[in-house]
């Protein structure tokens, strides 16, 4: 019998044009001379963000003292992300409240979370960017590196100034054997003030081979050290820095353990998400166990569990929640990150809820109980970060 649909045709095709298709549609969302804004503020959020009350902010302003807010039409004062950095030093120099400068000291390292999980579909770059857009927002620098070549963490950027991905200006750069480049030269600012990425592109596969090929003729395990030796260059400049993993536990989600002092494992509630995770604790397990006979262990400050996508009237979903606290206990991170239209509608617009103004959304309570939902994880992923660097 005689096939007539060519592989190669049928690959090239669709690649061809789901890239053209896709490629006008980031242009009508972000034409390539648009330059991309963070929202304001309302002096109600800034209000939470800063820990203090907003007759506070209003009386600190009428005062003359920190940045002038945009008024609004309707009275609205809003504040941008650079203003209130600004308004977060100032209340520092008072120091009525300890940690307002949330920003490590000396004694206190660089905290570097892999966010990872080999089941697809697990959530892991909307909690990359949820986390990065509110430490941000709270005052942190933050720097999240793409490790997954599929770029779903570098597509939500838009339009990067001077990012190629087929030029070389992957995390790959940094960490390839031959000629690496430095890292700071691949970190992009993003439209958000204290928040920058370095971009992912399908180029990062090539880590794969290209350790293949050095153990071939060292026999050694120098390659689990290239995303730590590359990030070690550019530490000194944050306070935390996120690496989104690719959806498999390759040789690049292997360096990028060796490099975390945390961890964080999102789990949606479902049984065959689960069970996968099971499979990727097991497998990563076991390339522990040769680390560590290797003398290369990776030690941690923390490790903990997340449930995403959960919703709380589905009783299989309360099933597996209940489940999984009796397995992970104290491992798992009490607050749960709910599924929300308004988290998928965000992702579609290429922005974090954080990015979008609540008045977008058709239903707002829709909007109130996705943020509520994702600032209390991220209060608590803080809460972490604050233990490892021993805070009171």
């Amino acid at each position: 019998m005689t096939r007539h649909l060519s592989s190669l045709d049928f690959m090239q095709t669709f690649s061809e044009k789901l890239e053209i298709a896709l490629r006008n549609l980031s242009i009508a969302q972000y034409p390539p001379d648009a330059h991309r804004t963070m929202r304001k503020f309302a002096s109600s959020e800034v209000a939470q963000l800063l820990d203090v009350t907003e007759a506070y902010i209003r009386q600190i302003s009428l005062k003359g003292r920190g940045p002038e807010p945009e008024v609004s039409t309707s009275g609205r004062r809003l504040y941008s992300v650079e203003q209130i950095l600004e308004l977060r030093m100032l209340l520092a120099e008072n120091g009525r409240k300890k940690w307002i400068n949330p920003r490590r000291t000396e004694g206190e390292a660089c905290q570097i979370l892999a966010v990872t999980n080999f089941k697809g579909g697990s959530s892991k770059t909307s909690t990359t960017i949820h986390l990065g857009h509110y430490l941000a927002l709270k005052g942190y620098r933050v720097l999240a590196i793409d490790l997954d070549p599929q770029a779903s963490l570098t597509a939500l950027h838009g339009s990067l100034p001077d990012f190629d991905p087929r030029e070389g200006d992957t995390f790959y750069g940094a960490i390839r054997f031959d000629d690496p480049v430095p890292t700071a030269s691949l970190i992009h600012k993003t439209h958000i003030a204290g928040f920058d990425v370095i971009c992912a592109g399908l180029e990062l596969t090539e880590f794969e081979t290209a350790v293949a090929l050095d153990m071939r003729k060292s026999g050694g395990t120098g390659f689990l050290l290239r995303v730590a030796q590359a990030i070690e260059q550019i530490a000194d400049d944050y306070d935390v820095i996120l690496m989104d993993s690719a959806p498999s536990l390759n040789f690049l989600t292997l360096s990028s353990l060796t490099a975390a002092t945390g961890v964080l494992i999102p789990v949606p509630a479902h049984m065959l998400d689960v069970d996968s995770t099971a499979k990727f604790l097991e497998l990563a397990g076991s390339y522990m166990q040769i680390l560590a006979d290797m003398g290369t262990a990776a030690q941690w400050d923390f490790a903990k569990f997340l449930i995403t996508k959960f919703e709380p009237n589905d009783h299989p979903q309360a099933n597996m929640m209940a489940l999984m606290r009796q397995v992970f206990g104290g491992d798992l991170l009490l607050n749960m990150v709910i599924k929300s239209t308004a988290v998928a509608d965000a992702l579609t617009w290429k922005q974090s809820l954080y990015e979008v103004q609540r008045a977008r959304f058709s239903a707002p309570k829709t909007y109130d109980r996705a943020m509520e939902s994702i600032n209390a994880a991220n209060d608590e992923i803080e809460q972490l970060l604050w233990t490892a660097w021993g805070r009171q």
